[in-house]
């Protein structure tokens, strides 16, 4: 299972990712991924990855951390071909994080769309 959300605090607003200082901090989409997942799935921590779903597929770079449940993955939104500083720090370009989203699921309780979740697999690049 994916999730997305918020990355960091230079990411907390669709301006900030634009910044000078924001891109130059963390201008790198790190996802993360429990170190006994990514082990099943022969990744190391710093291995660019694939995040598949079944509308499409992104690219980040594994950040493996034992915080996280074991079946599941984050992946920080703010991230979208429209990065102008990426360029200039030698950053890659990414893929919005909402192309693996299906708007057609709700919560069944509250009616709201499900937009941070999604099914996935993940895989070495």
């Amino acid at each position: 299972m994916g999730i997305t959300g918020r990355s960091s605090v230079v990411h907390f607003h669709s301006v900030t990712h634009w910044t000078y200082t924001g891109k130059q901090m963390n201008g790198v989409r790190l996802v993360q991924i429990h170190p006994q997942a990514a082990k099943k799935a022969g990744i190391k921590n710093g291995d660019e990855i694939i995040v598949e779903s079944p509308r499409g597929s992104i690219t980040g770079t594994a950040l493996l951390w034992s915080g996280i449940r074991e079946d599941t993955i984050f992946v920080p939104g703010w991230f979208g071909p429209r990065q102008k500083m990426a360029e200039e720090f030698g950053t890659p370009y990414y893929e919005s994080v909402n192309i693996l989203i299906d708007k057609q699921y709700y919560d069944n309780l509250s009616g709201q769309q499900a937009f941070k979740c999604f099914a996935c697999r993940v895989k070495k690049a």
